[in-house]
């Protein structure tokens, strides 16, 4: 969907944009293009180099360094390292205050050393030793563009004044009384003085920053002292200090907005940057790794909570680690529901203390150590769903954990420890476990390959507290004799066990002809000791076989052009495979209860051991995969591009460890990703050999029928599945952008089993050229009770802080 972006700010420093003049905008680019041939009038040749001694221009360019005027021609010189040239350009010789000086009238372009100069006109006073250039000026020079009405050169000290230009520094336009460059850690930091900032791009922008001091860190901040705020030449408000980061995690953020069980609330977020050296020019400490994000949120109907995250930049984001948080609320309604669904004796002091890092502890030639943490630890059961849905969405019962990990390039040894700081969620621990995978690898340096898994632990697993509340309540009501009495008894009884798995396997991938195939022999061991049940110890030997079978047939199609739909040229690959697998294990005690078990699923479960993490729940099967894998690739940037895949395929089940199949559904997985502005995927299963099964549909389509129109829509049926629900779902995701200006979102999701309109929400975009404001509402049916929101957004542009749709979880709402 197309990225709107907005922020509500207080200062207009958070402009972000292409900074360009209209009033320069055919001066040219920095590199111009070789200048059109002279015509008779002009004095330089096509090539731009000088012309003869018979030219009119002869006498007033010298071979020298004298800017005095020549004493037989009575004329000024022009330094040969100062080349002025143009089309249709005319010299002309006067005086300025009795001192001689030479006219270039015309479009010109003006080179010396890392200069390169476009104006109007330009005026040489030989006597001063400067060129100055007038009408629509502009200057670039070691990567910075200046712009302007007037500047003066001066080519013998390289230097240029700037005092009259605008200096472009993507992504704000600066003008001040002069600029200076600092060289810190091999960048360039650029001082103003007596300066004003804006983005807004246009000829006369509608607001400036002042400040007596302006310094400006290209990529990373601005820095203003003794600022103030114009719009429209209006003075706003002053401050003495203000340091602005280009970066959206920091600066102000406040979002303004309204939701059903939380009324109508102010979120604000101030981040900085914390740690490193205090650098004397800049006033700002360099290499500042730690970001903070200072959060004070006011709610009218619970309160007002306060918070800081902290994050540590210096790791790698794409790992998911490297923050501590803490939020705070003294909820004076944390009995209200969100959903419709009762709640009592919730505490009003709520609280999230969340710890993620991941520390690197040193690193050798082998491999490298590190301790991980991931810990979060909620007051109550309904913190996340009052004041993160979002994430309550994804994972309403955060994990615990602590580990160190040896990592190698063929192995990873971990010894980890599960907590359970939440008693309100039913979870497993874990104190500790010790794991150690080894990858798929040559054996002894020969052609069979070999890997294993072996993990060591102590596991134990509780029902929530308020699960054991309402069962203990159930049972006093209950009179003796009752049935029900033994079955809440096992309910309630502790489980847990010691445990040692190991399993090893072995390949010999090998060719014959063009089939490839692949056996696997495996094996393996299962011990549990001190079982909390009625069996003290429990031993299991796995025993697999596997044949993997596989082949490739492709046909060229280089003729096979379609430019509307992406192709230019296409190869189709064809990959047929099969692979029998078989697992043979003891069985459990009908009294066993697994702890790692398997989850309700409609995709098809893995068919390798060392790939089955369900360690309790591995049973006995027999099963034979038969698939096709489609693919038609084709050439795109230069590169091979997947153009469409279609990957068909079903089990046969000699032996069937979950339910009594003997085929499994007909599969079909589909990738369609022709042209930029289309792309389907599409996955579904059908009962073809047997009436027992369930039948999926789950496709998701990209479409931009328009430049300004995209449609996300994605739709979802599932039927007689014998665990999850049935459910025929519909969703809509859409962006029309009605002109330069306007712009509508809109979001449903539908559910056409019991034909309630699940989530529908609205935003709209409006752009006020340098500013822009979005306005969202959703409806939630929950079924029990509805929900509502709003949220508003009105700030500066170019701050990727808000997408449309708006994203009310993303934000915390």
């Amino acid at each position: 969907m197309r990225r709107i972006i907005s922020l509500f700010s207080l200062t207009p420093l958070l402009v972000l944009g292409q900074v360009e003049d209209p009033f320069l905008a055919e001066i040219p680019p920095p590199t111009p293009p070789a200048l059109p041939k002279a015509e008779a009038a002009s004095p330089f040749n096509p090539d731009g180099t000088l012309p003869s001694s018979a030219d009119p221009l002869a006498n007033i360019i010298g071979k020298s360094n004298n800017r005095t005027s020549d004493k037989k021609e009575d004329k000024p010189t022009i330094p040969s390292y100062l080349k002025i040239r143009g089309e249709n350009i005319q010299p002309t010789f006067s005086s300025i205050d009795g001192k001689q000086v030479t006219r270039f009238n015309g479009r010109i372009q003006l080179t010396a050393d890392t200069l390169q100069a476009f104006a109007d006109d330009a005026i040489y006073h030989s006597s001063e030793g400067y060129v100055k250039l007038i009408g629509n000026v502009s200057v670039y020079r070691e990567g910075l563009t200046y712009r302007g009405e007037s500047a003066i050169y001066y080519p013998d000290r390289k230097e240029i004044d700037t005092s009259d230009l605008r200096l472009g520094l993507d992504p704000i336009l600066m003008e001040a009384g002069g600029f200076r460059a600092v060289k810190r850690n091999g960048r360039n930091i650029y001082i103003g003085e007596n300066s004003g900032i804006t983005t807004h791009d246009v000829k006369d922008p509608a607001y400036w920053i002042r400040s007596k001091k302006t310094t400006f860190i290209p990529g990373d901040k601005v820095i203003l002292k003794d600022l103030t705020l114009e719009i429209n030449d209006r003075k706003l408000f002053w401050l003495p200090y203000l340091s602005q980061p280009l970066d959206a995690n920091i600066g102000y953020l406040a979002i303004p907005g309204a939701r059903s069980n939380l009324g109508f609330f102010l979120k604000n977020r101030y981040g900085v940057l914390l740690g490193g050296k205090r650098d004397p020019d800049t006033g700002e400490n360099e290499s500042a790794w730690l970001l903070s994000q200072w959060n004070v949120d006011f709610y009218g109907q619970r309160g007002v909570g306060l918070g800081v995250d902290l994050f540590d930049t210096r790791l790698d984001p794409k790992d998911k680690y490297g923050w501590l948080k803490f939020y705070y609320i003294h909820d004076t309604d944390a009995n209200s529901e969100r959903a419709g669904l009762d709640r009592e004796n919730v505490s009003p002091d709520r609280y999230r203390v969340e710890f993620n890092h991941r520390i690197k502890l040193w690193q050798d030639p082998i491999a490298k150590y590190t301790f991980d943490t991931n810990l979060t630890w909620i007051s109550d059961e309904f913190f996340l769903e009052d004041f993160d849905p979002k994430q309550f969405r994804i994972n309403d019962a955060p994990d615990n954990w602590l580990g160190f990990t040896r990592r190698s390039a063929n192995s990873q040894t971990a010894l980890a420890a599960r907590l359970r700081l939440n008693d309100f969620y039913q979870s497993d621990t874990r104190l500790p476990e010790l794991t150690h995978d080894w990858i798929r690898q040559p054996f002894l340096g020969s052609s069979v390959l070999y890997e294993s898994q072996t993990t060591l632990g102590i596991y134990e697993e509780e029902i929530s507290s308020i699960t054991r509340d309402t069962l203990r309540d159930e049972a006093d009501s209950l009179l003796a004799g009752d049935p029900r009495l033994a079955e809440i008894d096992s309910l309630l009884d502790e489980q847990g066990f010691a445990r040692i798995h190991t399993y090893h396997e072995f390949s010999l991938p090998h060719k014959i002809g063009e089939l490839n195939i692949v056996p696997r022999l495996g094996a393996g061991h299962t011990a549990y000791t001190s079982i909390q049940g009625p069996s003290d110890t429990i031993n299991r030997t796995h025993f697999s076989a596997a044949v993997d079978l596989s082949t490739k047939l492709s046909k060229n199609y280089p003729n096979l052009n379609i430019h509307n739909w992406g192709l230019k040229g296409a190869r189709h690959i064809i990959q047929p495979y099969a692979s029998l697998s078989w697992l043979s294990t003891d069985e459990f005690d009908a009294s066993f209860s697994p702890i790692d078990r398997l989850t309700a699923t409609t995709r098809p479960r893995p068919q390798q051991v060392g790939r089955f993490t369900a360690v309790d729940e591995l049973q006995d099967w027999s099963i034979l995969r038969i698939g096709t894998r489609n693919r038609i690739v084709t050439l795109r940037d230069g590169r091979t591009h997947d153009w469409l895949t279609l990957d068909t395929y079903f089990d046969t089940f000699f032996e069937d460890p979950e339910f009594d199949r003997n085929f499994s559904n007909l599969y079909n997985d589909l990738t369609w990703d022709p042209v930029p502005w289309f792309a389907l995927a599409i996955e579904t299963q059908i009962p073809l050999f047997s009436d027992s099964n369930f039948t999926e549909f789950a496709g998701t389509l990209r479409f931009m029928p328009d430049p300004n129109v995209e449609l996300d829509i994605s739709y979802r049926h599932l039927n007689d599945h014998p665990i999850l629900s049935d459910s025929d779902r519909l969703t809509l995701e859409s962006f029309l952008r009605l002109n330069e200006y306007w712009g509508i979102g809109t979001y449903h999701r539908f559910e056409f089993e019991d034909s309630t309109l699940e989530l529908q929400q609205y935003n709209i975009h409006y752009d006020f050229d340098s500013f822009v404001g979005s306005i969202g509402f959703f409806h939630r049916n929950n079924r029990i009770d509805d929900e509502f929101g709003v949220t508003l957004s009105f700030g500066i542009k170019e701050i990727p802080s808000l997408s449309l749709p708006i994203d009310f979880g993303a934000q915390s709402f």
